[in-house]
């Protein structure tokens, strides 16, 4: 099955939407004033924004950022009654220009597990005085049941390759939400985490079709490729007969300031 970037960006969007913390996104949006600019990074087609909004006690304003003009033009095609404005911006080198402190909030969502450990620390510190939430920081590999005994090679080249360089330095993966918690808390401010964590059964038998096609070709691609083609077809072979379940691990992260604590 062919992949395209919308296509996982809204197969996703159902799987975030049910997995989340709905808890921490309520009280974000309960501590932020009705004048306050909330700002959504890497924002791509809206997502996070489609979920936060109708949580909001008035029709709060936003500002979408993203480096991709076209996922902005289609995020300003899907938010409709929002107010929201969109700036094209590449965060990796232009994190001083997001709008933060008294009167903004930040918000992001599978995001953070593309950063590295400069860029955030730089943004706990950027960050410090703003009340922040980050949903969908995966904190684990994916975890297939039953399992296969190419499943632990499939993890470790899924891994090298999230820890990569995706534009901010070497990725620290599934350490991200761990280490920018621990920033934030030398920044003096009060986090909160909560379990976020993807869970898919044959319910789900189409989002994991496009998985395990999706997996078995980037681990066909790394600097140390496998032939993953006999676990895929394996693996569908399950799906059809209902024994497959497969997890990711995720969490979500709310940061307040110490003003607000």
């Amino acid at each position: 099955m062919s992949m395209t970037a919308s296509d996982w960006l809204n197969a996703r969007e159902i799987l975030d939407a049910r997995s989340r913390s709905k808890e921490l996104a309520m009280a974000f949006a309960s501590v932020i004033g009705p004048d306050s600019l909330v700002v959504d990074l890497a924002c791509g087609t809206g997502t996070n924004i489609r979920y936060l909004a109708p949580l909001f006690a008035s029709n709060q304003k936003w500002v979408g950022v993203d480096h991709d003009s076209e996922m902005l033009s289609e995020a300003s095609n899907r938010l409709p009654g929002v107010q929201v404005e969109f700036e094209k911006l590449n965060l990796s080198s232009e994190l001083s220009r997001v709008p933060a402190g008294p009167g903004f909030a930040v918000t992001a969502s599978a995001f953070l597990d593309l950063a590295s450990e400069l860029w955030l620390t730089q943004f706990a510190r950027h960050c410090r005085d703003t009340p922040l939430l980050v949903a969908m920081s995966t904190t684990s590999q994916p975890s297939w049941y039953p399992s296969h005994e190419l499943d632990e090679s499939i993890r470790s080249r899924l891994e090298s390759h999230q820890r990569s360089d995706h534009g901010f330095g070497p990725s620290l993966g599934p350490d991200a939400a761990n280490f920018l918690t621990e920033q934030l808390h030398r920044n003096g401010c009060q986090v909160s985490l909560r379990e976020s964590d993807w869970a898919l059964d044959t319910n789900d038998s189409a989002i994991i079709e496009m998985m395990i096609g999706g997996v078995a070709r980037r681990v066909g691609i790394t600097n140390d490729p496998i032939d993953a083609r006999e676990w895929a077809t394996q693996r569908r072979a399950q799906l059809q007969r209902g024994e497959l379940r497969w997890v990711i691990k995720h969490v979500d992260l709310l940061s307040l300031p110490p003003s607000l604590v």
